[in-house]
């Protein structure tokens, strides 16, 4: 079985609940596993940056390239499964293109980067956008208008950007169509097995088993929090700068409150311990078993732009 499983596709696609549930089939059969959030800090799969940063792009793409042959030794030698999202594709292409390098380049060095994977036998689940100004508009009614202002904002900067005289949300778009296409190109002449997904149609169960078959990976359902669980979690929280709150919603229980407006359904791994879908996040509640929870504890890696780890406790 591949040792790595790059899931790849455009914002919101749907990268974050892959690999997650893709790490999550493997530890439920016992397998070591390990889900690499794109947002992690460090990031296994990105260097450090020399202390006066990158002289040019060919240094750049060998201490990249060099990064992952230290990995791929690693990973063999620990008998994990890695299943990064983001770090094929996303993150070097952005990385890139945002600056104005040409497609080409950025094509050779993930050309590098699955030479250098080679030892994993890596494989590559693509989930695809067709439209992809119509996704980035549908993230940011998701995400709510600050995501996107945050967003639009920063794009003036982009290299790309100014090159084409554009600005606010019509060059933040022009460069996501362009990346789209970028990222659609290279998945089309990569040499290695892929698995390419129309993410915007219906059927996210169906994708999941296809994409279990594709990885070799048995297909198991999500389990369900049981009725007491989801009475005994329910309620608000708040760890003293942010309140959160644990609710049934379509009969999964799920939490409001960490990132954006969005809720994320908790999925169980033990008696009062549960993953946060789609992100790198385990909540522990504590108190009498009998009684709703006291509090939980939050743990996971810190993000780039925040740490949510800690604990939080209940309001009401």
């Amino acid at each position: 079985m591949s040792r790595l499983v790059f899931v790849e596709g455009f914002p919101g696609a749907g990268k974050s609940t892959t690999a997650q549930f893709l790490a999550r089939q493997l530890a439920r059969r016992g397998d070591r596993a390990r889900w690499v959030y794109e947002g992690e800090v460090p990031n296994p799969f990105v260097p450090t940056p020399p202390g006066n940063g990158y002289k040019s792009w060919e240094q750049f793409a060998d201490r990249r390239a060099e990064r992952w042959r230290a990995l791929a030794d690693v990973a063999a030698e620990h008998d994990v499964t890695l299943v990064p999202e983001s770090a094929l594709l996303q993150l070097p292409v952005f990385t890139m293109l945002r600056r104005n390098v040409e497609a080409a380049v950025i094509a050779a060095l993930v050309d590098r980067l699955v030479e250098a994977a080679t030892p994993l036998q890596p494989r590559l689940v693509y989930l695809s956008r067709p439209d992809p100004e119509a996704a980035f508009r549908a993230i940011g009614e998701r995400r709510g208008f600050a995501w996107l202002s945050y967003h639009i904002a920063h794009s003036g900067g982009y290299t790309f950007v100014q090159a084409r005289g554009l600005s606010g949300l019509e060059g933040l778009l022009a460069y996501w169509r362009a990346h789209a296409e970028v990222c659609a190109a290279i998945v089309d002449q990569v040499r290695l097995p892929k698995l390419v997904l129309d993410a915007a149609a219906n059927g996210w169960p169906e994708r999941r088993r296809r994409i279990c078959d594709f990885t070799d990976v048995p297909y198991q359902d999500e389990p369900a929090a049981s009725a007491g669980s989801a009475a005994r979690a329910a309620g608000r929280y708040s760890d003293g700068r942010r309140e959160v709150t644990i609710e049934t919603i379509e009969n999964r229980l799920a939490v409001r409150g960490f990132l954006w407006r969005e809720h994320s359904a908790l999925l169980p791994v033990a008696p009062d311990v549960f993953d946060v879908e789609s992100w790198p996040l385990r909540l522990r509640f504590v108190g009498d078993p009998a009684a709703p929870a006291e509090a939980f504890h939050c743990s996971g890696p810190r993000l780039a732009w925040d740490s949510l780890s800690g604990i939080f406790r209940r309001l009401d």
